[in-house]
C-alpha cells in the first residue's frame, strides 16, 4: 500500500519503475539526489542518467546526447525509453530493461505525459508526483532565468493538464527542507525494493 492508503500498480512481474513527475521548479531533482545519497548501497534500487539534448547545468544533472545520436538510438531501438518535451529529446539507456527485467527498482525523473508508454513496457509501475505551490513554482523558474514569463506561463498550463488527469502513488509538496521530502522518496523507494525482492523470490 501507499503511504496514502492506496494499492501500488502490480502486474506481477519482479522489478519496477518508478516516474518521479511533477512541474518543473518543483525540486524533483533534488529530492533524487538526497535519496540516492540516503540509499547508496542499496543495489537493489538504480538511479540511472537520462540521455537530454541539452547541456547539463547546475539545476539538471543528465548526461547530453546530439540530437543525431537521439535519432539513431529510436530508429536502431537501442533506448529503454525515449520522449520529446519542451523543444527537447529525452532518452534512457537500454540498462533500465535489464535493471528491471533483472528484479532490480529503477527510479527516474520523466515527463508525466510519457507515463501511457512506461505502463505499456514495464510490468510494475509506481508513480510518484513532486510538486509546490504554484507561486513558489513561477518563483523558483524565475530565479533559474533560462525562460521568460511567457514560456513559464505556457509551462504552468501545460503542468496543469498533465496533473489533472493524474493518479500518483506518491505525492510530496516539496516546500520544506529536502530532507523532509528526501525522506518520504527514500521509504517509498525501500519498500518498493521489498517488494521487488518478494516478487522476485516468488519466481
Amino acid at each position: 500500500m501507499t503511504e496514502d492508503g492506496r494499492a501500488l500498480h502490480d502486474n506481477g512481474s519482479s522489478g519496477a519503475f518508478v516516474c518521479v513527475v511533477g512541474p518543473s521548479g518543483a525540486g524533483k531533482d533534488s529530492l533524487l539526489s538526497h535519496a540516492r545519497a540516503m540509499l547508496q548501497g542499496n543495489d537493489a534500487i538504480v538511479f540511472p542518467r537520462r540521455l537530454v539534448t541539452r547541456a547539463s547545468n547546475a539545476s539538471e544533472d543528465h548526461d547530453t546526447i546530439t540530437q543525431e545520436a537521439f535519432d539513431a538510438g529510436v530508429r536502431d531501438d537501442t533506448f529503454s525509453l525515449h520522449w520529446q518535451a519542451h523543444g527537447l529529446s529525452y532518452a534512457l539507456p537500454l540498462s533500465v530493461k535489464h535493471a528491471i527485467e533483472a528484479g532490480k527498482v529503477v527510479v527516474c525523473n520523466v515527463s508525466r505525459a510519457v507515463i501511457p508508454d512506461i505502463l505499456e513496457r514495464f510490468g510494475r509501475v509506481y508513480v510518484v508526483l513532486i510538486t509546490a505551490p504554484p507561486t513558489v513554482i513561477m518563483e523558483r523558474l524565475r530565479q533559474r532565468g533560462r525562460e521568460t514569463g511567457a514560456s513559464i506561463a505556457a509551462r504552468m498550463e501545460r503542468s496543469k493538464r498533465l496533473s489533472a488527469v493524474l493518479t500518483p502513488d506518491l505525492t510530496i509538496m516539496n516546500t520544506g527542507p529536502v530532507e523532509i521530502g528526501g525522506e518520504r522518496l527514500s521509504r517509498f523507494l525501500q519498500r518498493a525494493a521489498e517488494r521487488a525482492c518478494a516478487a522476485t523470490e516468488r519466481v
